[in-house]
């Protein structure tokens, strides 16, 4: 009888034990998330691997800079940002003036970029049709050393497009902040206007962005106050299986996921055996709940 209890005793400080460990994981990776302000899920998604590989590069914001180095559209867009700073803030004669002129700066900088790389780009181009032809020839993807020549490709295309990107980027962010900075205090407390980001998706990692930190925060709050916790866990372990699916065991170039692996089981774990009940808000809840709600008896 003492041993059962001692193993039944041991049993619930392993699960409790489990469910604040995975908990408090979540919570320090959506914390610093938050904190930093850095968190980009872009870079874990373009190097992803194996059957997947399409999904998660759809995902992607502008892989491949197509929307960036669209010179017209860029442009485009841009004088309608300018238009929708002007009208947001209600600028007078010289604010609209002097957002011209900041416009035509960036614009200029841009231009620029583009005419001097010009070359470059056109190559750069025409490395990515050839990419997605092999890409599409699935023989050459299942033999080793010409699957080799298609990641060398690759490589060579993303350092490329990073030098450029990285450039535009910084216009983007300049042009912005450049017109945001010529409303008064009294015009500023309208609210920052965002310049908005070309060929956006419904579903893109701008989004997922957004979401990711708070989720991870959310999930790990609630496992170590033991709420919700099957939702939780279940919420969780998808969460850590989409990484896991990024680089999919077995699949050529895949980053091992071992330990995203074990703690996704360790949530199926928790969801399995409501492990809330021991030491969590989920007993209180239940115990409410039979008060509140006492399940109905049958009449003899």
């Amino acid at each position: 009888m003492k041993s059962s209890y001692r193993i039944g005793l041991l049993a619930v400080l392993a699960i409790l034990g489990l469910r604040l460990a995975i908990g408090w994981h979540f919570y320090r990776e959506g914390a610093d998330k938050l904190v930093s302000g850095e968190f980009s899920s872009a870079g874990f998604m373009k190097v992803a691997k194996g059957p997947l590989t399409p999904l998660f590069h759809w995902f992607v914001w502008d892989l491949d800079g197509r929307a960036r180095l669209d010179r017209e559209g860029t442009l485009d867009a841009w004088n309608q940002y300018r238009e929708r700073v002007a009208a947001h803030f209600g600028f007078d004669e010289k604010q609209a003036a002097k957002a011209s002129e900041v416009l035509k700066f960036r614009e200029r900088q841009y231009v620029t970029l583009l005419d001097d790389n010009a070359a470059d780009i056109d190559t750069y181009f025409r490395g990515l049709e050839r990419r997605d032809k092999y890409r599409r020839e699935a023989g050459r993807m299942e033999v080793a050393s010409l699957r080799g020549q298609v990641e060398t490709i690759e490589r060579e295309l993303v350092q490329a497009l990073n030098g450029w990107l990285s450039s535009i980027d910084a216009m983007w962010e300049g042009l912005e902040n450049d017109l945001n900075a010529l409303a008064t205090p009294e015009q500023g407390s309208r609210g920052h206007l965002a310049l908005g980001k070309p060929g956006r998706k419904l579903m893109d990692t701008i989004f997922i962005d957004q979401i990711i930190p708070t989720f991870d925060l959310i999930v790990g709050i609630l496992l170590i106050l033991g709420l919700f916790t099957r939702i939780t866990s279940l919420a969780g372990a998808g969460f850590l299986a989409m990484i896991v699916a990024t680089q999919w065991p077995g699949a050529p170039g895949a980053i091992p996921a071992h330990y995203q692996i074990i703690e996704m089981f360790g949530c199926l774990v928790l969801a399995a055996v409501g492990a809330g009940r021991f030491a969590g808000l989920d007993f209180l809840v239940d115990c409410l709940l039979k008060k509140c709600c006492p399940p109905k008896t049958e009449k003899k």
